[in-house]
């Protein structure tokens, strides 16, 4: 590329709305991310899923929700809670949990098959 003194501030001008477009489309992605890896709580999990706290131990310790425990605390990736609730488990131990379009899930009372 050949450039010539005169062309310099239309090409520092280029770059610079590059730069822009560049640093808005990371921003974007990060934005993204951040929103899809967003970490609930038990209590936002409970709010999430319209569950109550038993509700949610009982399939921690069934291993049936995807959880994160640190310092003894639980916590949950929001994604991955999406996930689990509209993937098809390939046994069903359970039945009566009913998924809802505005995305929160309602426990209808389980019953052991």
């Amino acid at each position: 590329m050949d450039l010539k003194f005169e062309d310099l501030p239309q090409a520092i001008a280029n770059l610079i709305e590059q730069n822009k477009l560049i640093l808005e489309a990371i921003q974007g992605t990060e934005l993204i991310n951040q929103s899809s890896r967003q970490i609930l709580t038990l209590n936002k999990i409970c709010e999430l899923l319209e569950l109550k706290k038993q509700t949610i131990y009982s399939y921690v310790s069934k291993g049936l929700i995807p959880y994160y425990k640190k310092a003894g605390k639980l916590y949950f990736i929001k994604d991955e809670i999406t996930e689990w609730i509209t993937s098809k488990p390939t046994v069903s131990k359970f039945e009566g949990v009913r998924y809802h379009q505005n995305g929160h899930i309602r426990d209808r009372g389980f019953k052991k098959i």
